[in-house]
Order: structure tokens, then C-alpha cells, then sequence
């Protein structure tokens, strides 16, 4: 059963790519989307995900309806491809839905734009969020507000293919390791497989979340706090360049060629082909499954090893529940959001299919049922979420990213794809990219 989602693995589609980019124009054509909402006398809920998670949305919902029979819910769900196109298109149309599954990466810009309803009010009244951190909640807090309850803790964590590791007589790393000692296993590998098999999958460019831990190991953040620049220098980001570039050279990491074939496509991530053991890539136990046959491992993203390094992990909140600003049943809606949030029936339906719970009582609610796997997986996040929440020089929580974010991740990964085939220096590269990204964020 999957669970792990993310910023990176959302915007992985060529549908995830183009959302963020026509969203300006779908919301400016309905004038902010205040005069969307559902015409029906139902309250209408919608939601992404695989198989697994609408049957378990819609146990959990008809428990809901037995205990509240005057809340009639109309269900519509699919997958990620696509979901948000049409929810643009029903909000131009006047018809979006009540109570919506939203993305963290696209809160905000549904927030600014007049389309969510903000959650305050219902706090602590109506809306129980005992157990859920202030670093969660910030996941769904857009200009200091609340729009969306988060469904569990993502954290920014390696998969790791534990059984291959054991074949070469490697045992898994210390969750207190650093970016030295991922490059010393990831170099113990190549030379152990004789060559076969390289350590990890290359995170220079690929791996958005793993450069967000390295750059607030530095005090630095990925976005500026109002989202109009990039909150990093140069100088971390040609660090990050040069510790990749020196993997590829020791065969920690794969060469080019492996890493723009999995780009877009988890079938062939270094990992599921038996080219890698470590990868960043949260997807290879994600929301539909494991998609390979190997036991699986996980352990933070790695720290900094130098003098004065922050805390660079973060706790994410998996999806969000939100409601739009033009419903007439907000409060119908909150009652659900609370439903998911608090109620043991829900937690139990829902196990780990909308991110590992997101408190100590659901996580306790549902553990004796999980798979080894799971339960590895759990720990791992438990073990992040506690770490950074005892951190004394840990930044704030990420903000929701800006407009024109999902540009720049690829425009992050297509670099280092360049610098890797040789075509540019890191130096030259690093121009380019601060240019273009300056492009993207001011237009």
C-alpha cells in the first residue's frame, strides 16, 4: 500500500507540468472564481488517486453519511492527469466542486486568487485539529491564513533497496549520516557490484526536494517568502552542481543518459531497473504501490557536514482538503475536513493512502495493520518529523510555491542534465539558470 507523495512527484506528468502554467488564465476568465459553486442541492467532493484510495474515500464517506444523514455527498474522483484542468474549466463554468482534494503545490495560487475559503473561524469550533504541528499546518497556510487541512506527514527521504545492499555486504547507513558518507556507499556499491550497479540516482537536478534540504542546510529556502525570486545563491547552487558532478566522476551515480530516460517516467528510475540502490525518488513507493520487487528501506535526506549546517529537512503535508470560497456549504464541508482529521472510522479506512497520518494518534490507530514496508516508512517519517521538530536551528516550513514554480524545477533538472553531457560548464550554467528563472518568477 503507497503512500509517499510530493511537491516533486505531483509535477512529474506532462499534465502536473502545465497546470500551474494555464492556471492565470483559466482563473482571470472567471474573474477570480467568485462566482463559482455547485448549482446541485448535494454537496459535491472530488479527489485524485489511485484505485485503493477511492475505495477508501468512499468507505470512510458512506460512514460519515450514516452518522449525518442531512449532508448528501456526490463524489467524483480520478486520476492526477487531468484533475486539475478540469477543475479550472468547472470553476470558469460557475460549477466547481464544494470540498476538493488541493495540492500543496498549488494552494496558493487557488488561495490568491479568490477560489478557496479561508478555515480560521472554524478552528477549534467545528474543526479539530489537535495533534496536527504548526510546521503541518503551514503546508495548507497561505498569507497567514488557512486554506486546505493537511491528510499526513511527506518528508524529503531515500529509498533505498535494502536487499540489493545486503547481496554486496553493505548495511544500510546511520539515519544521522551525511552527504560524505552518501558518496562513500554510493562509491561502495559501484565498486562491490564490480561495476554493475551505481549508488545512487544523480540528485543534481532531478531531485528538487533533496536540493531544497541542501539549500536550508545553508540558511538559505528555494523561494523567497513573497515567491517573486529564488531564495538561494549561486554559490549553493554550484556546490550542489559540484558534488554531483564529482558522483558522476567517482561512479556513485549513474551517467547522463540514465538519468534523462527516467525523467517523466518511474519505470525507468535507476532504482526499478537495478541500475542504482539509493534514489531520492519518494515515487518508487509512492501512491500507487512499490513498483519494484526489491525489500525497501528509507532514511532522511543526508545532512550537511560542514561547519555551522541547519537543519535542512521538513515535514510536508501530504494533500490538503479544502473548500471553495463560492460553496454554500463551507461549513458542511468543514464538518468532512474534521471527519478525515479526528475520526478513528476515517483513520482506519484511509490507513496510508493520503500520506502517513498526521498525528501521533492516527499514526498509533494504524500501525499494527501495515505492511513491513510500511512500516519502515512510517518509522522513517516519524523519525524526520520528531527530529525536526526538536531542531533548534531548523528554518520555517517551506511557503506553498509560487506561480511558475513547476518551470523551475525543470529548468533545475534540464541544467544539470546539461552540465552532466558536457555541453556546459557549471559556471556557464549557472548564469543561464538564474537568468531564466528571474525570467519566470517576474513575468
Amino acid at each position: 500500500m503507497g503512500h509517499q507523495i510530493s511537491r516533486r512527484t505531483l509535477f512529474r506528468t506532462a499534465s502536473g507540468l502545465a497546470v500551474a502554467g494555464t492556471l492565470g488564465g483559466a482563473l482571470s476568465a472567471c474573474g477570480g472564481g467568485t462566482g463559482a459553486g455547485s448549482t446541485s442541492s448535494d454537496l459535491t467532493m472530488t479527489w485524485w488517486g489511485s484505485d485503493d484510495r477511492h475505495a477508501a474515500y468512499k468507505k470512510a464517506l458512506a460512514s460519515f453519511q450514516k452518522d449525518n444523514p442531512k449532508i448528501k455527498i456526490r463524489e467524483t474522483y480520478s486520476g492526477y492527469d487531468g484533475y486539475f484542468d478540469k477543475f479550472n474549466t468547472n470553476i470558469a463554468g460557475g460549477s466547481a466542486p464544494d470540498l476538493l482534494q488541493m495540492d500543496t503545490a498549488l494552494v496558493a495560487q487557488y488561495a490568491r486568487k479568490g477560489v478557496l475559503a479561508p478555515l480560521d473561524s472554524y478552528v477549534g469550533n467545528s474543526l479539530d485539529l489537535t495533534g496536527f504541528s504548526k510546521t503541518l499546518l503551514a503546508a495548507g497556510t497561505v498569507d497567514d491564513k488557512l486554506y486546505g487541512v493537511p491528510s499526513g506527514i511527506g518528508v524529503n527521504q531515500l529509498t533505498v533497496n535494502r536487499s540489493g545492499l545486503e547481496e554486496l555486504g553493505l548495511q544500510l547507513p546511520d539515519r544521522e549520516w551525511t552527504w560524505a558518507d552518501l558518496k562513500k556507499i554510493a562509491t561502495d556499491v559501484y565498486k562491490k557490484s564490480g561495476g554493475k550497479t551505481y549508488g545512487v540516482d544523480d540528485g543534481g537536478g532531478g531531485t528538487l526536494q533533496a536540493f531544497e534540504v541542501f539549500a536550508r542546510e545553508h540558511g538559505e529556502t528555494f523561494f523567497s517568502d513573497d515567491g517573486k525570486k529564488l531564495g538561494f545563491t549561486p554559490d549553493t547552487l554550484q556546490e550542489w552542481w559540484e558534488y554531483w558532478a564529482d558522483m558522476r566522476k567517482a561512479n556513485a551515480s549513474p551517467p547522463p543518459a540514465i538519468t534523462s530516460a527516467a525523467h517523466n517516467d518511474l519505470t525507468k528510475n535507476a532504482v526499478v531497473i537495478g541500475k542504482a540502490l539509493f534514489t531520492f525518488d519518494s515515487g518508487v513507493y509512492g501512491a500507487g504501490g512499490s513498483i519494484t520487487d526489491a525489500q525497501l528501506d528509507f532514511l532522511p535526506t543526508p545532512q550537511g557536514d560542514f561547519s555551522g549546517a541547519r537543519e535542512g529537512n521538513f515535514v510536508n503535508g501530504g494533500v490538503l482538503l479544502s473548500a471553495t470560497k463560492a460553496s454554500k456549504k463551507v461549513a458542511d464541508s468543514v464538518k468532512i475536513m474534521d471527519f478525515f482529521a479526528q475520526s478513528e472510522t476515517a483513520i482506519k479506512d484511509m490507513q496510508l493512502l493520503r500520506g502517513i497520518p498526521p498525528t501521533e494518534k492516527a499514526r498509533n490507530l494504524i500501525a499494527s495493520g501495515l505492511t513491513e514496508t510500511d512500516k519502515l516508512n512510517m518509522e522513517n517519517a516519524d523519525y524526520i518529523a520528531q527530529r525536526v521538530s526538536k531542531a533548534s536551528n531548523a528554518l520555517p516550513a517551506p511557503v506553498p510555491p509560487p506561480q511558475g514554480a513547476d518551470q523551475i524545477w525543470d529548468l533545475l533538472f534540464q541544467s544539470n542534465l546539461a552540465v552532466a553531457f558536457g555541453k556546459k560548464s557549471i559556471k556557464a550554467q549557472l548564469g543561464e539558470f538564474f537568468d531564466q528563472a528571474a525570467g519566470i518568477l517576474g513575468g
